[in-house]
């Protein structure tokens, strides 16, 4: 499964595997790509917005060059000039302040994936990450280790529920089944032959 994005001269692409997505950036002042398992995807989303400084820095250069050059020609009492670069400097401007590129950054160990954050992709990506995280923690953790503690088996399910690979129903699922094994544990020792020390 393939998602790309593109907006202005910024483009992502995610190629969905298994086990892993294979990720890449790119705009005008670079590019990035590298593979990360699901599981090494962090659910701690955040924002980034970035503006073209080149529409600031070219709109507040023809506004003063307009402004001064509409100064000038008011001063010697000429013909207005002046207002074609006012114009344009304005538009720079309102292109710079009106069209920034915002992304969603979920990092990762290699580093942050960047999700353009326009339209309705993003929450596909998102989504299509989340799930497939989860159900790499599932698949790899979700089961009761032989010889771990009832404590170690808790901590254990907590920590999937903490990483949203378990519902809150699921979690306590788990905990009734540590619970049992824990009483059924409990009941054996109490039999004869089954004494623990204290």
């Amino acid at each position: 499964m393939e998602i790309a994005q593109k907006r202005g001269g910024a483009s992502t692409r995610y190629v969905f595997h298994e086990d892993r997505v294979d990720y890449s950036w790119k705009d005008s002042s670079g590019s990035r790509s590298f593979s990360v398992p699901y599981t090494d995807i962090s659910r701690d989303c955040q924002t980034l917005t970035e503006r073209n400084v080149w529409f600031r820095n070219a709109g507040w250069f023809w506004v003063v060059l307009g402004g001064i050059l509409l100064a000038i020609s008011m001063n010697e009492g000429s013909p207005a000039r002046g207002g074609l670069w006012l114009v344009l400097g304005a538009g720079c401007l309102a292109a710079y302040y009106g069209y920034p590129t915002k992304y969603r950054l979920l990092p990762s160990d290699k580093g942050n994936l960047l999700v353009l954050d326009h339209g309705d992709t993003a929450d596909r990506i998102e989504s299509e990450l989340m799930q497939r995280r989860a159900a790499q923690f599932r698949a790899e953790y979700d089961f009761f280790p032989e010889g771990d503690s009832p404590v170690q088996l808790r901590n254990r399910f907590n920590w999937l529920h903490r990483e949203g690979a378990l519902s809150e129903d699921e979690l306590q699922q788990r905990l009734a089944g540590v619970a049992a094994m824990e009483q059924a544990t409990g009941s054996m020792d109490a039999e004869p032959g089954h004494r623990t020390l204290n």
